[in-house]
């Protein structure tokens, strides 16, 4: 792919700031619904450029004289050791999305939906509109009542939020910048150009860059996912959801293998039954997974790449790339011997390589539950909330609104937190008693399951 041995191919523009960096080798991975990071080890002549400076500088980082490549911020830059003329420094490019994972809240969202919610986030980071985008089918995101962010980063809270609902993100480079692409179906993805070749590698250097690999391995997946919750203001009906593989996506020999759970966090049965069918797409989407080594600078994950000249032909189709390994050695920019060791060990001394993996085009890709949600164990006391000048503030079903005292933003007022119900020791269908805490009384809270969502009342 690249011709001339002393020619360099690679380079990283930095922008309104002047360098004379020559790129000496680079590793990076970039995954689908995950911020990518690529390790860039360089050379320069000047032993005292200013790192500090240079820190969360906009980046560009070309795979090819064509300018492809990624886009990036300097999240960490390092100095080394320094050679007659030329020194070495280490430098990592993120997406501005990784920055969330450095700042960590405790906080409460209200009749937001999931979207709107990672918009808010996103923007109080100074990700503005025009650098994400929304790509969403037809599926409506029900407003959550209440949504709490607890002890977790801004990133982990993100991610576990598109994970719960089947949201999926990939990234959009430019030389000018990168987008961030949430979707939830495969008209998110984007094609890349011109279809690949196949072409076993044999140690020749072809005059096109080709995949050299491409294996495809099936594996045993979960067959149905089946739901459970419960209302209380329904508690005879029985809130049950299901959700079934297609027969094609079967076969007869597969095994009836059941993902059961509760609670299934639903009050309506078409709701339960679009998170059981999220859930199924996410055991399914990687029942076959392709794998292949390439040349190709092109290969983005989160796009679709075009095989060609297969022998298998069926395999001669679209396959979404949902993970992406970047290499590349240029060691001709070394001009020292102190300098000049480059890693050899597995023969690849030279060039661009990378190594993916990709599913099906037509398969949902839905993201693992990587990112739990935080659970609240034991119990927290917090104050009974309600409008000014009234003593007791409840609606219909004796419940009442708190403000924990890890809350920053509540207002101690009629609107703060959910309606939490309160916990007896004798009730029953038209018997029993209560108690309702007053507005200012401090009462003891617990969580069902440990779920910050779901806060109960339990003593005053």
């Amino acid at each position: 792919m690249f011709n001339a041995a002393n020619e360099t191919h690679f380079s990283l523009t930095l922008e309104d700031v002047e360098h004379d960096f020559k790129l000496l080798e680079f590793r990076g991975r970039e995954a689908i619904s995950q911020p990518y990071r690529f390790d860039l080890e360089l050379v320069s002549e000047r032993p005292d450029l200013d790192l500090q400076a240079l820190l969360h500088k906009p980046a560009f980082l070309a795979f090819d004289p064509a300018g492809k490549g990624i886009h990036g911020l300097i999240h960490r830059i390092a100095q080394g050791e320094s050679g007659k003329r030329l020194t070495r420094y280490r430098l990592t490019l993120v997406p501005q999305l990784a920055y969330l994972a450095h700042r960590t809240n405790q906080r409460i969202f209200q009749h937001l939906g999931v979207p709107q919610i990672i918009a808010q986030v996103l923007e109080e980071h100074g990700i503005q509109a025009n650098a994400y985008r929304f790509q969403l089918g037809p599926v409506i995101y029900p407003p959550r009542e209440y949504c709490v962010q607890y002890d977790e980063s801004d990133l982990h809270f993100i991610q576990r939020l598109c994970e719960e609902e089947g949201i999926h993100y990939h990234f959009e480079h430019s030389t000018a910048g990168h987008a961030l692409v949430f979707g939830d179906d495969q008209t998110s993805f984007a094609r890349l150009g011109q279809p690949t070749a196949y072409l076993q590698d044999n140690g020749m250097t072809a005059d096109e860059p080709v995949i050299k690999r491409f294996a495809v391995r099936v594996a045993t997946r979960t067959s149905r996912v089946s739901r459970r919750d419960y209302d209380f203001e329904q508690p005879r009906l029985l809130m049950e959801a299901a959700y079934r593989a297609e027969p094609a996506q079967a076969s007869n020999s597969q095994p009836d293998l059941e993902d059961y759970d509760y609670p299934g966090r639903f009050t309506e049965r078409a709701r339960g039954k679009h998170l059981s069918q999220r859930a199924l797409e996410r055991h399914r989407h990687g029942y076959r997974l392709a794998e292949g080594d390439s040349d190709q600078t092109g290969l983005v994950s989160g796009h679709l790449l075009e095989i060609s000249d297969h022998p298998r032909r069926e395999w001669n189709d679209l396959w979404l790339l949902t993970e992406v390994l970047h290499e590349g050695k240029q060691p001709q920019v070394l001009e020292e011997s102190i300098t000049s060791h480059v890693d050899t060990s597995d023969g690849f001394v030279q060039g661009y390589r990378n190594r993916f993996s990709a599913t099906p085009w037509d398969i949902p890709f839905r993201p693992l539950l990587n990112h739990p949600k935080p659970k609240i164990l034991g119990s927290q006391t917090a104050v009974v909330t309600g409008p000014a000048g009234e003593e007791i503030h409840c609606d219909e079903y004796g419940r009442v609104r708190v403000q924990f005292h890890w809350d920053r933003h509540g207002q101690a007022d009629d609107k703060t937190s959910c309606w939490l119900r309160i916990s007896s020791s004798w009730a029953g269908d038209r018997y029993g008693g209560i108690a309702i805490p007053r507005v200012g009384m401090e009462v003891l809270v617990t969580f069902l399951e440990g779920d910050p969502d779901q806060p109960l009342v339990t003593g005053c």
